[in-house]
């Protein structure tokens, strides 16, 4: 739906961002300039709280230093303000999160989402409104390419303003199940999902790569549905007795979802069932906070995690991000969330005119040297390359091993 901007609306755009609480105001080293200068807003979606917010924190960390330094760059023509909107990676928050932005005329394009269920929840919204969307993260297939394992199959990008900077799960997935098999593949596979948009998407993606490897898949054959928490509550999934009784003959373990559940599932398996064969999980559970959020930080030893984002970044980004996060080094999609920000802010320098449109189609069209690869996107909205990367818990420090 195409929103019109009232004043109610802007309110209420407001009041979304002050929720937050997150924003970070840029230096005063170049306030006298910056105060001659027009000045453009950027939203950025994520979860900035509940279960999962660690993945937005670090993304936004990211797009506040891409913004930050095209704002001490002397030769621009505008500055850019970064407006964080929380949507908890919940696609019922979503849409008031899109509706917002939407509303707010000064925004012309958002880093983000970050979780494909938000990004699908608000595609509707973006899409009419022209405002061009560069998610870090969000990796559910049928977002920009038709999936017949999907519901709804897609491609759900059909006002073409979704891009994102890493590859789908149509790449992830087929290299998870493949590369699960081939090592651990020695009884049967148990593939878990977290019934989440993006946590359906992979566990199925998986589960036919292991049957195409020569694998079987155990629960019948089905993937096991472990429902999504978000806050991770005692009791969640990873305590379903339906884990234990499909773990016979099973050999290796992929579970569908993000971190916070992840680590209940590990606890389940290793803590409570003893469990010793191979644990794997995808780019949703990649997040160094997965060990934190064990019960027994000793239980994640081995645990593997893919991610279509590299940690190897240059030493003198990675120490402008420590310092701008003033308590963290960069986690998975720092990187890539900064190589986003960075996609809009040159598509805006590029226009002829900043407006929303215009900027859509500047970054349809853009090739961007970023710090994780070079960003060119097709017509669907994907990006060049198929790098998956396989990391592993060693000693409770996720080390990333290098290509499935």
């Amino acid at each position: 739906m195409k929103l019109r901007l009232t004043k109610i609306g802007a309110v209420a755009a407001a009041s979304i961002m002050a929720l937050s609480g997150l924003a970070i105001v840029a230096g005063s080293a170049t306030a006298n300039a910056s105060a001659k200068l027009p000045t453009y807003e950027v939203g950025f979606e994520g979860p900035l709280s509940g279960g999962n917010a660690a993945t937005g924190i670090y993304e936004k960390f990211g797009a506040q230093l891409a913004v930050n330094e095209w704002n001490a760059n002397k030769a621009r023509k505008f500055n850019v303000k970064l407006v964080p909107g929380d949507d908890q990676g919940d696609p019922t928050i979503a849409p008031s999160v899109a509706t917002g932005f939407a509303l707010n005329s000064n925004l012309v394009a958002v880093v983000g989402p970050a979780f494909s269920g938000a990004t699908v929840a608000g595609l509707g919204i973006y899409g009419p409104n022209h405002i061009a969307e560069v998610s870090p993260s969000a990796t559910r297939v049928s977002i920009t390419t038709k999936d017949p394992t999907a519901s709804p199959s897609g491609p759900l990008n059909i006002y073409h303003n979704f891009f994102r900077v890493v590859a789908n799960d149509g790449v992830q997935g087929p290299a998870d199940g493949t590369y699960l098999q081939k090592h651990y593949g020695t009884g049967k596979v148990l593939v878990i999902s977290d019934t989440s948009t993006y946590g359906v998407g992979i566990a199925t993606q998986v589960a036919n790569a292991v049957k195409a490897a020569g694998g079987s898949i155990a629960n019948g054959g089905q993937i096991l549905a472990l429902p999504y928490s978000n806050a991770c509550t005692a009791g969640g999934t990873g305590t379903s007795d339906a884990v234990t009784a499909s773990l016979t003959g099973v050999s290796a373990v992929f579970y569908g979802g993000y971190y916070c559940d992840f680590a209940q599932v590990i606890d389940n398996l290793v803590g409570t069932q003893h469990f010793t064969g191979a644990i794997m999980s995808g780019d949703g559970s990649d997040e160094p906070q997965l060990i934190t959020s064990l019960s027994n930080k000793a239980d994640g030893n081995g645990v593997l995690v893919t991610c279509a984002c590299s940690s190897a970044t240059p030493a003198a980004w990675t120490k402008a991000y420590d310092k701008l996060s003033g308590f963290s080094s960069p986690g998975p999609y720092s990187a890539e969330s900064f190589d986003a920000a960075n996609v809009i802010i040159n598509a805006m320098a590029h226009a002829k005119k900043i407006t929303r449109a215009n900027v859509l189609a500047e970054v349809a069209k853009l090739t961007w040297k970023g710090i994780t690869k070079t960003i060119t996107f097709n017509k669907a909205g994907d990006v060049a390359g198929k790098f998956i990367f396989v990391s592993k818990d060693e000693n409770g420090t996720l080390v990333q091993l290098g290509l499935e």
